[in-house]
């Protein structure tokens, strides 16, 4: 899952039906709903071995980064609330993965998942009507950024989608990663 966890995020700021001041800011849901990502391109970046996600998507190591969010989140904002929707956020993470991916539950554990990115278009079906139900939630809640709900933000969104899944159908799937030492 690559944009379809910008929709969850936005359908959690449109759920959350609390006064602005209350709210979590929509920057915290955004990284927390893609915290997994950020720190397994951390690793991809330092040419660290990450297999099947071991250390970023897996059960445990999800779990730690929704604690290292959550509280983040509290200290920021001062609202329980917001640091459990923040933690919940980084939970979430995982099922779409496991639709879209081959995720480690834990380390030397069952690899899990459906791994439908071997197919491009049916990966962007799946993450269409995350996207595009997010985007609408949000657009349609009392308080939101005006450019979160723009056309052009969810055709931007889209595009980074596309990008990612034209390569797959053109070239092929992307062999699962393995560690070589």
């Amino acid at each position: 899952m690559i944009v379809g966890h910008v929709g969850i995020a936005y359908g959690a700021r449109a759920l959350d039906r609390r006064e602005e001041g209350a709210r979590a800011p929509l920057l915290w849901l955004l990284a927390a709903s893609v915290a997994p990502d950020m720190l397994d391109g951390l690793f991809a970046l330092g040419r660290y071995c990450n297999p099947e996600g071991v250390f970023t998507h897996s059960l445990p190591a999800v779990a730690i980064l929704a604690t290292i969010f959550g509280v983040a989140a509290f200290l920021h904002t001062r609202s329980v609330t917001s640091a459990l929707l923040v933690a919940a956020l980084v939970m979430l993470h995982l099922p779409p993965d496991y639709l879209t991916g081959r995720k480690a539950l834990w380390a030397g554990g069952p690899v899990a998942g459906l791994y439908i990115y071997r197919w491009g278009w049916l990966d962007f079906l799946a993450e269409l009507p995350l996207v595009i139900g997010g985007w609408w939630m949000l657009r349609r809640a009392r308080f939101r950024p005006r450019w979160v709900v723009s056309g052009l933000a969810l055709a931007a969104l889209l595009a980074v989608q596309l990008a990612f899944d034209v390569p797959t159908e053109v070239v092929g799937p992307r062999a699962p990663r393995v560690c070589t030492r």
